[in-house]
């Protein structure tokens, strides 16, 4: 009898689950008429981010957080492209709705709700200009390059966005520790544009050189392919897979680099931000010195609350310290997989392994501070990060490139200036001097 009761909520549950999450063959074809739907949860998200930019609304954030959390799901997880070469703009579907999942339990589960720095609390819903009774406020809105052009919009939907579309929190409370790489850019306001719009150029080139590079590789298609050349001698083998890794993490830190700049052009043009508020996104990954450094520093932090409010505060509340960061990595492994599930890959665990042996090496790194008094650094930290960054994450780069992303599309052919101009450039040179 058990057995049965038990089939029974197993077979219920598993019906319950699949009504947010089908399976891929049950999907629906993503196209233009359908596409507004499958982005249908950004309402709700954003109402939620207006709640918490107000006094109050704690009870009603925690009784939406099942709907936001639902409709992402249903939302993502309902539609697919079957073409395989559009699998990087699904991966980014997926981690879009993973990204507003975790904000939203943010957003939920902060009484409080959320503050800019210099501010001493909420305005109330019905007030539109709280600068009069909140002396803090007009610090808080030059913090974040406030201004009136931003009357562009409603105060209301200024706000939402303003706290709903914020990733590293700078200028925020939850981002009062954020590590902010060194800016070398003016801050005036004509030179950053043309700064930003040069920036922009070049990465958009450098994305398009690695992206068309990548697909000419023998073997890396938009269904499989390998960093492993079997037929090459070792040391060639693994000199080539490490260019082939070193050029797909070069095309991430672009990629997000480049979403940045066009983000920091609206704030600055649009808005008419302070550029000061729109510090590098990236830092120097040549002057790593640990692999903390390299994580806390030279890789972008973006998602970094998004790991924390996934994995690793759960982690520390476990765990501690150690917890932690365990958590964070972890959580950042199943971020990028669950991604890849909204694009129909398979689950792979290697990723998962990289990420929990970057949380292990941070951890020794910790250890030996502990037991010498000394932090890891110099040409031996150095070492150290690019035996887990170069050397173990090609287990991550190999899963993805087995599973399509090498040859699906990061530019769309018809935007590329490599391969519609650069290249039948090359090739008429080429033939011309041969």
């Amino acid at each position: 009898m058990s057995d049965i009761i038990w089939f029974e909520i197993s077979y219920a549950a598993t019906e319950a689950f699949r009504q947010f999450v089908p399976r891929y063959d049950e999907r629906e074809q993503l196209e233009w008429s359908n596409l507004p739907q499958a982005f249908l949860y950004l309402i709700p998200y954003f109402f939620m981010a207006y709640l918490v930019r107000r006094q109050g609304t704690y009870l009603m954030r925690l009784l939406l957080l099942p709907t936001v959390v639902a409709m992402a799901l249903r939302c993502t997880f309902r539609y697919k492209n079957n073409d395989p070469r559009m699998a990087w703009y699904e991966w980014d579907r997926g981690l879009l709705a993973m990204f507003i999942i975790a904000k939203s339990i943010d957003f939920a589960l902060t009484s409080e709700g959320r503050l800019k720095l210099g501010e001493k609390e909420l305005r109330r819903s019905h007030e539109d200009d709280p600068t009069s009774r909140h002396p803090g406020s007009e610090r808080a809105a030059e913090l974040l390059g406030r201004s009136p052009a931003a009357g562009l919009l409603p105060r209301c939907l200024f706000d939402a966005f303003e706290v709903g579309l914020t990733m590293r929190g700078i200028g925020w409370d939850f981002g009062r520790y954020v590590p902010v790489p060194r800016s070398t850019q003016s801050v005036e306001r004509r030179a950053f544009i043309w700064a930003t719009v040069k920036s922009i150029v070049g990465t958009q080139l450098l994305i398009d050189i690695v992206d068309t590079v990548t697909k000419y590789l023998p073997g890396i298609t938009a269904t499989g392919g390998t960093i492993f050349y079997e037929s090459l001698p070792p040391l060639q083998r693994y000199a080539l897979s490490t260019a082939i890794h070193i050029g797909q993490g070069s095309l991430i830190l672009a990629g997000v680099a480049l979403v940045y700049g066009y983000a920091s052009l609206i704030g600055v043009v649009l808005f008419h931000q302070s550029p000061s508020v729109w510090p590098p996104m990236v830092g120097n990954p040549l002057q790593v010195r640990s692999l903390h450094d390299f994580w806390a520093t030279a890789w972008h932090q973006a998602l970094r609350y998004t790991f924390l409010t996934l994995g690793g505060f759960p982690g520390q509340w476990l765990a501690g310290r150690f917890g932690m960061v365990v958590g964070c990595f972890l959580a950042s492994g199943v971020f990028h997989e669950i991604g890849l599930l909204v694009a129909g890959k398979e689950f792979d665990m290697r990723v998962i392994i990289f990420f929990l042996l970057q949380a292990i090496g941070i951890m020794l790194e910790r250890a030996f501070k502990a037991i010498t008094g000394k932090k890891v650094g110099g040409v031996f930290g150095t070492l150290w990060a690019v035996i887990f960054i170069v050397g173990f994450g090609q287990i991550c780069t190999e899963s993805w490139i087995s599973r399509g992303i090498g040859g699906a599309f990061s530019i769309p052919p018809f935007l590329s200036v490599v391969r519609l101009a650069l290249l039948p450039l090359v090739r008429l040179c080429i033939r011309q001097f041969s």
